[in-house]
């Protein structure tokens, strides 16, 4: 039944749906559509399925899939989800939001689940079994607490009327190295045959398939994988504030020539729909009373409101003169228009009693920048000309290649993230500083630090 499965949706006699259509979803439907699989995508907000209609899949083209001009096969964009049954579904992928603020949040699941069963009761398969896989980060609980009852209240019985399975999205949204295709994706169904199924399907977009133990595990290890990258990103952040003393960022940059040391660079924040929410899943899965996750909460609370204290230790004497500022980069991480969480937001709070504070990002309107932080945008680089302070928080490409020393002022205060322009030769009288270094050393060090793009904020 898989390979036949499998050959209807290749064939386009079937098709595959998409609930939501943000960043996880919309690129679902583009990969699979271009191997020939005809898609239907559901989502509440109008200029999302209007983007997509348009061939708009991304919020930005660095990673190469900006717009569709030649699908391998149809697309459907719907605010309508009873457009689904017309269309004769048979893998459903939940791409819902699974987070609301800083918390996890299993609203819009609630919300979809019987929907989704009543497409699939609505649908008639010739005898093919329908899929559900959940690509939203989930607790594995909510399969006991949400999906199957949902599915049992539909009459709906899993492993027989559908096979239900987990399968966490883990590749990147800016850059071609961490791909849907080059990153091994992690599938796990409720039964042996719903693992098969999401195996043969995913083979379709991704080049290397690991199955789990079933979909508990599979869902799980997208919150473990990021819980570990939260710890170690928050350790190094609390060791920059510890030892104000030393490099931090050059002490950390030696450990990672150790071949089992992760590289990581102290920073503003760690920022992101991913990382952040990680422990907070970790947390509400283990339960309120696990000791064992004692480490987890420590970190989450020295997490929460970590910028002020960056501020207010280390940065508030760097800017405490400057009358004009300007902070780059709105969103967590480069080229991609995503501000979940950005430690941009927070330096904006921080600074909000600057005379003269603005911002800019090349993915954000003027708008959108206001309407988001609450500040003008600032025409980049010729603005920067008229600061005398300068907080560099997301290393996006236009940052990197412009020639800002140009522009750049005798007597500008520059903090920098993640050390972008650390070897940049600006104007005498700049005074430059890397986060994680002590204010002002521009020492011979700066050759052991990590490749900014290979370490993160989220």
């Amino acid at each position: 039944m898989v390979d036949r499965a499998v050959e209807r949706l290749q064939q386009g006699s079937v098709a595959l749906g998409v609930w939501g259509c943000g960043h996880i979803g919309a690129s679902a439907m583009y990969h699979f559509c271009q191997q020939g699989v005809r898609c239907i995508g559901y989502d509440i907000a109008d200029t999302r399925v209007s983007e997509i209609r348009d061939g708009h899949f991304l919020s930005t083209d660095t990673a190469g899939i900006e717009r569709l001009e030649s699908p391998g096969a149809p697309v459907i964009a719907t605010t309508d989800w009873r457009r689904m049954i017309d269309q004769r579904v048979l893998f459903h992928i939940i791409a819902v939001p699974t987070e609301r603020g800083a918390d996890p949040s299993s609203a819009a699941l609630e919300d979809i689940m019987p929907r989704v069963c009543e497409v699939i009761r609505a649908t008639d398969l010739d005898g093919l079994i329908p899929v559900v896989s959940i690509e939203s980060t989930i607790q594995p609980s909510w399969l006991d607490t949400i999906v199957f009852p949902a599915l049992h209240a539909a009459g709906l019985r899993p492993g027989v009327d559908v096979l239900i399975g987990a399968a966490p999205r883990r590749d990147w949204f800016s850059g071609r190295d961490h791909t849907l295709e080059t990153l091994p994706r992690i599938v796990g169904g409720s039964t042996d045959e719903a693992t098969r199924f999401l195996s043969e399907v995913y083979s379709l977009v991704c080049g290397q398939i690991v199955p789990a133990r079933d979909a508990y595990h599979a869902a799980f290890t997208k919150v473990i994988e990021n819980l570990l990258r939260f710890q170690g990103l928050a350790l190094a952040n609390s060791l920059a504030l510890a030892f104000p003393q030393y490099d931090m960022t050059h002490v950390l940059g030696l450990a990672s020539t150790k071949w089992n040391i992760p590289r990581y660079h102290p920073s503003m924040g760690i920022g992101g729909h991913c990382i952040p929410l990680a422990p907070r899943y970790a947390l509400a899965e283990g339960g309120p009373d696990n000791g064992y996750l004692a480490p987890v909460r420590e970190a989450v609370a020295f997490n929460d409101g970590y910028f002020r204290r960056l501020y207010e230790d280390r940065l508030r004497d760097l800017l405490k003169d400057c009358r004009s500022i300007a902070v780059l980069g709105l969103a967590y991480t480069a080229d991609a228009k995503m501000h979940k969480l950005s430690p941009a937001i927070d330096a904006v709070a921080c600074l909000k009693e600057t005379p003269r504070l603005q911002a800019h990002d090349p993915y954000y309107t003027s708008d959108e920048i206001e309407d988001i932080c609450g500040v003008t945008r600032l025409s980049f680089p010729q603005g920067l000309a008229e600061c005398d302070g300068i907080v560099l928080v997301t290393s996006h490409t236009p940052y990197l290649t412009e020639p800002v020393e140009g522009f750049i002022r005798p007597g500008t205060i520059i903090v920098d993230n993640f050390g972008a322009w650390r070897d940049r030769t600006f104007a005498p009288g700049v005074m430059y500083h890397e986060v994680g270094r002590p204010a002002g050393d521009i020492g011979e060090a700066r050759q052991y630090i990590p490749d900014p793009t290979a370490v993160g904020i989220g």
